[in-house]
């Protein structure tokens, strides 16, 4: 995964990028995999607003978070991050054909029984 973080009206932080990559570890296991991810820190008014775009394969995934710590307002946005990618991946999982699934073989066995009572 490619990292872009910037830093808006306050200075460079190491440790807040640390934390950043630490972050995202959780993220990167889901199935859509994100190829990019833009992280942004800005301060408005005594908040400490974090807030993060991936852009991935099947999509784009954002979330804004503000609050007394950038740490806490990165954990809130990769929480919101998470729950949309798993959203994600439910739709891409349980989209499979109807003759495919178990509710079809179901029905493509009673119309066969049905056929046969039928003939007999």
């Amino acid at each position: 995964m490619k990292f872009d973080i910037k830093f808006k009206t306050i200075d460079y932080s190491q440790s807040l990028v640390e934390y950043v990559y630490s972050r995202f570890d959780k993220v990167e296991r889901y199935a859509v995999k994100p190829i990019t991810a833009h992280v942004t820190f800005s301060e408005e008014r005594h908040n400490c607003c974090a807030e993060v775009y991936i852009h991935g394969l099947k999509g784009e995934f954002r979330s804004h978070f503000s609050s007394d710590s950038f740490h806490v307002s990165l954990d809130m946005c990769v929480k919101r991050i998470e729950r949309q990618m798993e959203r994600e991946k439910d739709k891409l999982k349980s989209h499979h054909s109807y003759e495919n699934s178990s509710s079809g073989f179901l029905d493509e066995q009673l119309v066969e029984q049905y056929r046969t009572n039928r003939s007999a």
